[in-house]
């Protein structure tokens, strides 16, 4: 299966991905604590040996977070980006009507997009949020159909 659990050897290449997007500025002693949190969800996609994408969820019921899902320049659009948000989406209990939240740029409309095309619905706007000053625009899942129970336990 292309997606599974995030390890440390994982880290240098997911930080090439996000060197290339230029959207955060995480590093690696970040991922390795994000990654032996007991909370966190962090997988990887892997494409004949080589990551194309990851994505970091903070599993906390109710309250969620989508903390960072990133996919390579030449391989988006291909629907890695979806499967990798399904598989923390379906981490959620959906008896207990968890929900996801996650913040992005007000500016960045193809991520903006993205979300919303997959079940996520802009709930606020956190004004100045980024360092630069740049907004932050606040989204949670609500159409609970969008995710897929069957994906649970990737």
């Amino acid at each position: 299966m292309p997606i599974r659990q995030m390890n440390s050897a994982d880290i240098p290449a997911v930080l090439k991905i996000q060197g290339e997007l230029s959207f955060q500025e995480w590093n690696e002693r970040q991922f390795e604590q994000e990654i032996k949190a007991p909370y966190t969800y962090a997988v990887v996609y892997e494409n004949e040996g080589d990551i194309v994408g990851y994505a970091v969820f903070h599993l906390l019921g109710a309250d969620s977070e989508l903390l960072s899902i990133a996919v390579r320049e030449t391989v988006q659009r291909s629907g890695i980006g979806g499967k990798l948000l399904q598989s923390g989406l379906s981490q959620l209990d959906l008896e207990k009507s968890d929900c996801c939240f996650l913040e992005v740029r007000e500016n960045n409309l193809k991520a903006r997009r993205f979300y919303e095309n997959h079940g996520f619905t802009l709930f606020g706007i956190r004004k100045r949020y980024y360092a630069d000053g740049e907004n932050a625009a606040l989204y949670r899942t609500e159409n609970r159909s969008d995710i897929d129970p069957s994906q649970k336990g990737v």
